[in-house]
C-alpha cells in the first residue's frame, strides 16, 4: 500500500478505494474517519469547564481525533495532519498563526536535513562502508556480534541523524551478517541482530538530539512552546550517560540473554568495501556537520540550520551526490508536513486552552501540588511513557510538552528540566507501533511485531525500574534536577 501503487486484481469485482497521498484506501478506513470525525464534534459540543473557552473543547476534540487517526493509520499520517490544520483554521480552535507554528522551528529543518543525509549515506556507500568496516570485526562469537552491531549502529546515530536513514543503511547489513553466521530467518540469531540494530538502535539514539526523530519533537515542542533552546552538547550530556551508554549495556545484555544463538561462522574476510569518491564527500560533509553541531554552544548556531546547510551540499552539482529534484522529493516532504504539524500541536494546545486543561487533568491525576521536583521529574517521565503507550509518539509529545509548564509550576522542578523528562519517559517504549521508526525497522528486517513484543516489554519495564531513577540521579549530579 505504501509504494503509492494500487494493484488490479484479476477478479472482476473489486473492493471501493480511495486513493489519497499514493495511499489505496478501503471505504472501511474511510468510515472509521468518519466515526472519528463524529466523536471529535461530540468533545468539541461539549459545555467548557468553568473559566476555560469553548474553542477549548474544539481544540480537544480536533488534537483527539488527530492522535486517534495518527495512532491507528487508518489515512497516512500527513492527511491527519491536513486535516487537523484545516480543520483548527475553520473552526476557530486557534490562530492559522499557532495552527502552522511548527513549521518555522528550526527544529523541523534538522529533519529535513536529516532526511537528506540519511539518503547521501545510503545511496553514496558512506553508511554502509561505516556499518560494515564496524559490524565485521565483532564476529567472535554471538554476544561480540551483538556488541558490534550495537557500537556500528550507535557511531551511525551520529553520523547519519534520521531513523529511516540509519535502518536503510544498518538492517540490510545485519540481515547479509545473519546469513552469513549461519542465522536463518526467524531463529534467535536472526531476531536477536535485527532487534538491536532497529529497538536497540532507537533506544540509545535517544542520548544524541539529532539521533532520533522524537528527541527533536521534544526539543522542538520546548521550543515552540516556551522558547527553550537545548544544544547539541547540553542535550547529549544530559541523555548520553544514561539514556544512551548505560541503556545500550542493558540492551545488550537483555538481548543475549532473551534470543540466544550459538557462536557465528567464521568470516574468511572477502568482498571488503571501498569507500568511493562520493562516499568521501558525504563523509566530508557530515564531518564538518559533526563539527558545528559539537560546537553549537560557541557559535550559537541551531543544529536545524546546520543540518539543512549539510543536506542542501548534498544536492549542490560537484559536491553533492544527489539529484537536485531530492529536495523535493514528496514522501520526503510529506513527513515534513507531519512532523511540522506534531510541532504546530502544541502551539494550538496551549492558545485553544485545551493545554490547560489537559494539565490540570493530569497534574491532580499525579497530585504534583506540593510535591518536590524529583517527584515532577518521575510525574513527567512516568505520564510521557503512559501517555506514549496510548497516543503514540506523535500525540503524547506535545501533550505532555504542555502538562510541563503546570507541573513545573507546582513542584518547583526547572521548565527547561520538566520537557526534557519527556525524553526519559519515552525512553520505556512498550509496543512498536508508539514508533513509526520500529515498525517500519521490523518489516525491513523480517521480523513479526509479535517476535520483538517480549523483548520491548521486558526493556521497558527495566527502563521504568532502572534507567528512569538511574538518570534524575545523574542529572542531579550535574544540576539539572534540584
Amino acid at each position: 500500500m505504501t509504494s503509492g501503487q494500487v494493484d488490479t486484481p484479476n477478479s472482476a469485482w473489486q473492493r471501493p478505494q480511495l486513493v489519497l497521498f499514493g495511499y489505496a484506501l478501503p471505504v472501511w478506513r474511510l468510515a472509521v474517519v468518519a466515526l472519528v470525525l463524529l466523536l471529535a464534534a461530540g468533545i468539541s459540543f461539549i459545555p467548557a469547564p468553568q473559566g476555560m473557552p469553548q474553542q477549548s473543547m474544539v481544540a480537544l476534540g480536533l488534537i483527539g481525533m488527530t492522535v486517534v487517526l495518527w495512532a491507528t493509520m487508518v489515512i497516512p499520517q500527513p492527511a491527519a495532519a491536513v486535516m487537523f490544520i484545516a480543520l483548527v483554521i475553520l473552526t476557530g480552535a486557534a490562530s492559522p498563526k499557532a495552527a502552522v507554528s511548527g513549521f518555522f522551528s528550526s527544529s523541523l529543518w534538522l529533519v529535513f536535513g536529516g532526511l537528506l543525509i540519511g539518503t547521501a549515506a545510503e545511496r553514496s556507500g558512506f553508511g554502509r562502508f561505516i556499518a560494515r568496516r564496524f559490524l565485521g570485526r565483532f564476529r567472535d562469537s554471538y554476544s561480540a556480534l551483538v556488541v558490534g552491531v550495537i557500537v556500528g549502529s550507535t557511531m551511525l546515530s551520529f553520523l547519519v541523524p534520521s531513523n529511516m536513514g540509519r535502518l536503510a543503511i544498518t538492517v540490510p547489513v545485519v540481515l547479509a551478517l545473519a546469513k552469513d553466521a549461519g542465522y536463518p530467518l526467524g531463529s534467535h540469531g536472526h531476531i536477536g541482530l535485527v532487534l538491536i540494530a532497529v529497538v536497540g538502535n532507537f533506544a540509545v539514539a535517544q542520548g544524541v538530539l539529532p539521533g532520533n526523530l522524537l528527541n527533536i519533537m521534544i526539543v522542538g515542542a520546548g521550543e515552540t512552546l516556551y522558547g527553550i533552546h537545548v544544544t547539541y552538547m547540553h542535550y547529549l550530556l544530559m541523555c548520553g550517560p544514561v539514556l544512551g551508554a548505560v541503556k545500550a549495556i542493558l540492551v545488550w545484555r537483555f538481548l543475549v540473554w532473551m534470543h540466544p544463538a550459538p557462536t557465528p561462522r567464521f568470516d574468511d574476510g572477502s568482498a571488503v568495501d571501498q569507500l568511493s569518491p562520493d562516499a568521501k564527500r558525504v563523509g566530508l560533509i557530515l564531518s564538518i556537520a559533526i563539527l558545528l553541531w559539537a560546537t553549537d554552544f560557541w557559535h550559537g548556531i541551531k543544529p536545524g540550520w546546520v543540518a539543512l546547510a549539510a543536506g542542501a551540499l548534498c544536492v549542490v552539482p560537484g559536491i553533492g551526490v544527489l539529484p537536485a529534484r531530492e529536495m523535493i522529493n514528496l514522501r520526503r516532504l510529506l513527513i515534513i508536513v507531519w512532523v511540522g504539524t506534531v510541532l504546530s500541536l502544541a502551539a494550538v494546545m496551549t492558545e485553544s486552552g485545551a493545554s490547560a486543561l489537559v494539565s490540570s487533568v493530569l497534574a491532580r491525576l499525579a497530585g504534583v501540588e506540593g510535591q518536590p521536583p524529583i517527584y515532577g521529574y518521575f510525574a513527567m517521565a512516568y505520564l510521557s511513557s503512559l501517555l506514549a503507550t496510548m497516543s503514540t509518539f506523535g500525540g503524547a509529545v506535545p501533550t505532555m510538552a504542555a502538562v510541563a509548564a503546570e507541573i513545573s509550576n507546582a513542584t518547583g522542578l526547572p521548565l527547561d528540566t520538566a520537557v526534557m523528562s519527556i525524553a526519559a519517559g519515552m525512553s520505556a517504549i512498550f509496543f512498536p507501533y508508539v514508533a513509526a521508526p520500529i515498525v517500519v525497522g521490523l518489516v525491513l528486517g523480517q521480523v513479526s511485531q509479535r517476535a520483538a513484543l517480549p523483548f520491548m516489554v521486558v526493556m521497558a519495564l527495566v527502563t521504568c525500574v532502572l534507567i528512569i531513577p538511574l538518570n534524575g540521579f545523574w542529572w542531579w549530579l550535574i544540576g539539572e534536577l534540584p
